[in-house]
């Protein structure tokens, strides 16, 4: 029998960390999709290998990962939490639309690739897209 005191459960919230090597890009995204009653910011990288790092810490839903980065790049940090934290979705988002970057998110296992230069609205719709199973790619790359 459950008390007046207690609350019910509380809805799920996915866990997100934010990968990119410019630190304003980090602090942007972050306070912008913390705002989101159903996204919780777990952790930020500068590079790929700090993503793998904090992904096995974390094991978060969802990673936003750029892809331009030093030490380890964004497709290969894809690529290895795929094999290592293989429930943790990842969408990619570089400034690059070109059909190559494209074609290696989806081969890197990436279960989304967004624009750097999508609106705020595309962004939180490409990351619900992503947590829910959907494949997100640019319009560009179907035709």
């Amino acid at each position: 029998m459950q008390s007046l005191n207690e609350n019910p459960a509380p809805p799920s919230i996915a866990r997100v960390i934010i990968v990119d090597d410019h630190d304003s890009v980090r602090e942007s995204l972050s306070s912008m999709l913390e705002c989101e009653h159903d996204l919780q910011i777990v952790d930020e990288a500068k590079d790929g290998q700090e993503a793998i790092e904090l992904c096995l810490l974390h094991r978060p839903d969802l990673v936003l990962m750029d892809v331009r980065m030093p030490r380890v790049d964004g497709f290969e940090a894809t690529r290895r939490i795929k094999e290592e934290v293989g429930t943790t979705k990842v969408l990619i988002m570089s400034a690059s639309n070109g059909r190559e970057y494209v074609s290696e998110a989806i081969r890197a296992g990436a279960e989304g690739y967004v624009s750097k230069d999508a609106s705020m609205e595309e962004l939180k719709e490409a990351v619900r897209e992503a947590l829910s199973g959907e494949f997100r790619y640019p319009s560009s790359f179907r035709e």
